[in-house]
């Protein structure tokens, strides 16, 4: 496997020169930057500039940060008014999600801050100076205009006082608090809890995040029921202030290792000092709490989310995973202490599927990817917050992975279709792990039945059968349903876990149709054509007929739009 490694002086060339080189985002030198390879002739969408300084005070478990957001208008329309998800907001009480809760039967107990109201506060909100039409313009707060939001739960409108005009850009200033809640009955991706006597968080969903104005809907301002999202492309440049004593990593390239992270204290804590640490046993104590604070400083590019996660338990692996086009990635694994012994591998298997994916899906353009110990199964740019020990989180860390190519890098609207990424991922995943590990299928069953009934293949197992169990009995729905709109269930009910299943099943359908090499090349070219963009369902099976010339209306239409299935009968003479 020594492939996979290569010098740190090797890898800090490779990170430093052939990421670099993309310049910033909106440049010409940027190849992954839409305007420098559009999808399609007319093709148009927004472009973002987050810069966030944020502290986590975490004796109250609350983030208090300033946000500056330059936001450039690329569409043929003048906006008046804009729009910002605050995510947090959505379990508070009284809610739309509470109301969705209640018509399921479902009875939401609140946290500690949501039961006060207190999710994303919004502080202050200012217009730096005035739009310009040179986009390359600087706004100073000499000229600042402070506007009253709107807020309705999870969506916040600003009414503008002056409008932004296509081709123009403009900067807003945000100072807003967001709460960590530990308590209540509802899942939320923005996680804290205990950590072995310390506290961990997973930062996600944290800042508010402009909506996405796109050519198909313009703003996209659903509520956030519990399920997906939708961002738009940009650079964050983002510094985290926190106590010392943690040990975490984020989205991006972290700026200022030498002074976070110095050589001494990295290899403390190295994954490999705790091989053989009893699992669960209690975590060492390597960086002492003293009250003082450390700043860690992030830059990413090409990206549509920032996200982190923290946890003074945390210790390392790292595995540097050199691609055909030039570029590293360091895949990291993020492991609690307790669980050291058994994620020895995590950053080696992480690496593995990179590669895979890279192979046959499409060159992975990120960096770094992190896998982390963190209570979860979530994806987020070049991070995803896992949970589990070796080798039983493969399968979660093939799935997450996946999400960068899939979500991360070809940015679907997931609120309006989930199939477009968490199908593909579920393709995905069975993909890898059939080249991958040593899987084998199971009975289903125990006594007779295993002694006399032969296991299903794995496809049948892993894909095939979430989709045939309900699509029997008439319980499935059509691929093109809003992520919503399944019955209005929560979670993966009312058949919403058909956005992964049918979805994969109409993907291996398509391979059997066009055949292996067609159907991995039509989708390497859609990845590539769609690589940092927002495609719609009409794209994808746009970008596959167009690549392949062959006429796959009736396959798309049947998988997409209906519930029909093969109606086999013996027809009488």
């Amino acid at each position: 496997m020594k492939k996979y490694f290569v010098l740190i002086a090797v890898l800090f060339f490779s990170l430093s020169s052939a990421f670099a080189q993309l310049g910033e985002y909106r440049s010409a030198e940027n190849s992954y930057y839409w305007k420098n390879r559009k999808p399609f002739e007319g093709y148009w969408q927004q472009d973002v500039n987050y810069t966030i300084k944020a502290t986590l005070i975490d004796s109250l478990d609350v983030i208090d940060a300033i946000q500056d957001l330059v936001y450039y208008n690329n569409s043929p329309d003048t906006l008046y008014e804009v729009y910002f998800h605050l995510y947090q907001n959505a379990f508070l009480k009284g809610g739309y999600l509470e109301s969705l809760n209640k018509t399921n039967n479902f009875y939401q107990r609140f946290g500690k801050y949501e039961s006060y109201g207190k999710g994303t506060e919004i502080e202050s909100f200012k217009v730096l100076g005035s739009v310009s039409n040179d986009t390359s313009n600087t706004f100073g707060e000499g000229n600042a205009i402070t506007l009253i939001p709107m807020i309705d739960y999870s969506i916040m409108r600003v009414t503008l006082a002056q409008p932004v005009i296509p081709n123009s850009s403009v900067t807003f200033q945000i100072k807003f608090k967001t709460y960590f809640d530990d308590g209540g009955n509802q899942r939320r991706r923005m996680k804290l809890y205990g950590a072995y006597g310390y506290k961990h968080y997973n930062g996600v969903h944290w800042y508010p995040r402009i909506c996405v104005y796109d050519r198909k809907f313009g703003w996209e301002t659903d509520q956030h029921l519990g399920k997906e999202f939708y961002g738009d492309f940009g650079t964050y440049h983002v510094e985290l202030t926190m106590p010392s004593h943690y040990v975490m990593d984020a989205t991006g390239l972290l700026l200022n290792k030498d002074e976070v992270l110095p050589k001494a204290l990295r290899e403390k804590l190295d994954i490999k000092n705790f091989a053989n640490k009893p699992l669960e046993e209690k975590p060492s104590e390597i960086i002492p709490i003293d009250g003082s604070y450390k700043t860690w400083k992030f830059r990413s590019i090409n990206t549509h989310d920032f996200a982190w996660t923290a946890d003074p338990t945390y210790r390392i692996g790292e595995v540097n995973l050199p691609l055909p086009n030039g570029n590293v990635v360091q895949c990291i694994a993020l492991a609690q202490e307790p669980h050291a012994a058994r994620w020895q591998d995590a950053a080696l298997f992480c690496a593995k599927v990179v590669e895979l994916y890279s192979k046959d899906f499409g060159m992975y353009a990120y960096p770094k990817m992190i896998v982390a110990d963190a209570q979860d199964g979530m994806e987020y740019p070049m991070l995803t917050l896992d949970g589990g020990l070796s080798p039983g989180y493969y399968g979660l860390f093939a799935h997450e992975i996946g999400h960068n190519w899939f979500f991360g890098m070809v940015g679907n609207n997931e609120t309006y279709r989930a199939s477009l990424d968490e199908g593909f991922t579920q393709f995905l995943t069975h993909w890898s792990m059939t080249r991958l590990t040593n899987e084998n299928p199971k009975t289903n069953g125990k006594g007779y039945v295993a002694k006399h009934y032969k296991p299903l293949p794995l496809l049948d197992q892993n894909i095939y059968w979430g989709y045939l169990r309900d699509a029997i009995n008439g319980s499935d729905m059509p691929l093109n349903t809003h992520s919503d709109d399944f019955s209005g269930a929560l979670g993966h009910g009312g058949g919403y876990s058909h956005v992964y299943y049918k979805t994969a099943t109409m993907l291996y359908n398509l391979q059997y149709v066009l055949g292996n090499d067609l159907f991995h090349a039509a989708i390497r070219n859609y990845v590539e054509q769609w690589k940092m963009c927002h495609p719609y369902f009409e794209d994808f099976r746009n970008s596959i007929i167009q690549f392949t010339h062959v006429d796959l209306n009736w396959f798309f239409d049947q998988w997409m739009e209906t519930t029909k299935t093969i109606d086999y009968a013996i027809q009488g003479s």
